[in-house]
């Protein structure tokens, strides 16, 4: 629950922070002129605009920032994963192949589009069969109960 205070915290603080920023950089960028009683609430509004789109612009920036490090992260990632040495492979309950890494196929003889989708237990020597469904089970059944 305070982590949830902590998160709106930092965010509001961030608005603040950015709406600040984009105050200064407003005021150095544009030269104030005096501004009349007729005209001070449009003044104003368009004041009010251009820092907002100051702030959105600032905020797609760190939206880009932001995806160029997640896109880094996941080829990283990626890499990992698909050049290990081991076999991974991610399986669903009923023990078909969801994701499997480079070793992981070249472990089973095939290329890793064709075993996306197909059963584990085809490549389970018939005498471990039904150990290994009852280490499947209990491995889901675990995770259930967490």
């Amino acid at each position: 629950m305070s982590s949830d205070i902590e998160k709106q915290q930092n965010l509001f603080n961030k608005s603040a922070e950015l709406r600040r920023r984009s105050e200064e950089l407003m005021s150095r960028s544009h030269i104030q002129s005096p501004i009349s009683p007729e005209t001070m609430d449009y003044e104003h509004l368009v004041h009010e605009l251009q820092v907002y789109q100051i702030e959105l612009e600032m905020q797609n920036e760190e939206l880009r920032l932001a995806r160029l490090e997640t896109e880094t992260v996941l080829e990283r990632y990626t890499e990992l994963y698909d050049f290990a040495p081991l076999g991974y492979f991610k399986l669903g309950r009923n023990g078909k192949i969801l994701q499997i890494n480079l070793k992981g196929a070249s472990l089973l003889g095939m290329g890793r589009a064709l075993l996306m989708g197909k059963r584990i237990g085809l490549f389970v020597s018939v005498e471990t069969f039904s150990v290994f469904n009852t280490f499947l089970d209990q491995v889901f059944n675990q995770q259930d109960k967490k």
